[in-house]
């Protein structure tokens, strides 16, 4: 793959990373399960993690990094999530299944790209965490792991 399909590939991972930081700020600040809420700041910081490691190999491929701004695509997807916390933890959680899996999409969809072996592992690790995220949000919906939290002051 040519440098700038890798730089622009890797720049749309990036940006999808940005924009899942400002939702998982979104859903952080409305769910109130603190076992829900936990998992999700640990989910944001791998979030943080991929933005870092994509821009380090953005840069050392002459690229410029992706800044740490939700572009529009993220911004209205802010809001949605925004919006959707706001019916409780029930919709919070579903609202960052649906975005997670938009996360999976796109990563899978990158992986079926020609990329150099370094590159690869990269964006397999990423793929491995956004994965290993909707593997436990829809675990936790399935479980509606928001009834069985004693005391969380949670609502449906």
């Amino acid at each position: 793959m040519e440098p700038e399909k890798q730089l622009s590939k890797l720049r749309e991972l990036a940006q999808l990373d940005v924009d899942a930081i400002s939702l998982y700020e979104e859903a952080i600040n409305r769910i109130t399960v603190p076992l829900i809420s936990e998992r999700i700041a640990e989910f944001r910081v791998d979030h943080l993690h991929h933005v870092q490691d994509l821009n380090d190999e953005m840069v050392g491929l002459g690229g410029q990094p992706v800044p740490p701004v939700p572009d529009l695509k993220g911004t209205l997807l802010r809001g949605f999530t925004a919006v959707t916390s706001m019916m409780g933890n029930q919709a919070a959680l579903m609202a960052m299944i649906a975005n997670e899996e938009l996360t999976n999409r796109t990563y899978d969809s990158a992986l079926k790209l020609d990329w150099p072996p370094a590159q690869r592992a990269l964006i397999e690790k990423n793929d491995a965490d956004e994965k290993r995220h909707l593997q436990w949000l829809k675990s936790a919906a399935k479980q509606k792991i928001w009834e069985s939290e004693v005391g969380a002051g949670s609502h449906a």
